[in-house]
């Protein structure tokens, strides 16, 4: 059965955190299939990195600044029988290859549980004020699994419905300290609500989550470059403060993305 990591970008920054990406994925994952969806031009250079890169179908009039409304839309233009969903903004450290196995005990999958860069299980829901008052499943989209199947079908079409009528599904689902515009998280967790979908966990997964207001600093700026510093060795071993990250790091700022994509590409 296929497997692989898939990718939406919309706006040429975001093409470019798929590019890093990709590089990080072919460097150290065992499985290492990847594709992107997007209607931007993808750099000469980086386009063997990609199985696929896709044309986001049946475009549409977007509310949204990230256009969250057309992400529901990769279910139907995965080249894989089983597929991660990734934000861009994220990099592999070091190989998780071994989770695929656990993968495939589920339909849909999310991670539900984040780190911070010292390791720390975040608890603090500055960003997802929503969840806590409406008490939504407690999922992040930024790496979510899905599998071709009925009950992925299903749970898409709902999802499709969330995302292009959320302030309605809101008003039933999340109420209470709703977002304003239309949030991706929001969206999945509300389409686990009105699917019945009970087993989503991905427990043995997760990732480092780098905002910085939830870091667990004192007086944290809105950008965590302000508050510690990083260093990226020729290896790529990536220490922040003296903490080195494993696994998936999502790093979040645009800017940590232009600073370190040219040590990836001199070794690619």
């Amino acid at each position: 059965m296929s497997k692989g990591y898939i990718m939406m970008a919309m706006g040429d920054d975001y093409v470019l955190q798929a590019c890093l990406c990709a590089l990080s994925i072919k460097k150290t994952q065992k499985i290492n299939n990847v594709s992107l969806v997007t209607n931007n031009i993808v750099p000469e250079k980086y386009i063997n990195l990609f199985d696929k890169i896709i044309s986001i179908p049946f475009t549409e009039e977007t509310k949204t600044y990230y256009k969250t409304e057309q992400r529901w839309k990769v279910f139907h233009v995965t080249p894989y029988e089983e597929t991660v969903l990734l934000d861009t903004d994220m990099i592999f450290l070091s190989d998780v290859s071994y989770w695929w196995k656990y993968f495939q005990q589920k339909s849909i999958g999310f991670v539900s549980k984040v780190r911070d860069y010292r390791n720390h299980l975040i608890d603090n829901d500055y960003y997802r004020k929503a969840f806590t008052a409406n008490n939504l499943p407690n999922i992040y989209c930024a790496f979510h699994y899905f599998k071709k199947d009925d009950t992925a079908l299903e749970y898409y079409k709902i999802l499709n419905s969330v995302c292009k009528n959320y302030e309605k599904y809101y008003e039933i689902y999340a109420p209470k300290q709703s977002p304003s515009l239309s949030s991706m998280d929001v969206n999945h967790a509300v389409a686990l609500l009105d699917s019945g979908i009970k087993d989503y966990t991905l427990s043995f997964a997760s990732f480092v989550h780098m905002k910085s207001k939830i870091q667990g600093w004192s007086s944290p700026s809105d950008n965590w470059r302000d508050n510690v510093p990083y260093y990226l060795d020729e290896d790529f071993n990536l220490k922040i403060g003296n903490f080195m990250q494993h696994g998936l790091f999502h790093y979040t700022e645009n800017s940590f993305c232009e600073d370190v994509i040219g040590e990836y590409n001199a070794s690619h």
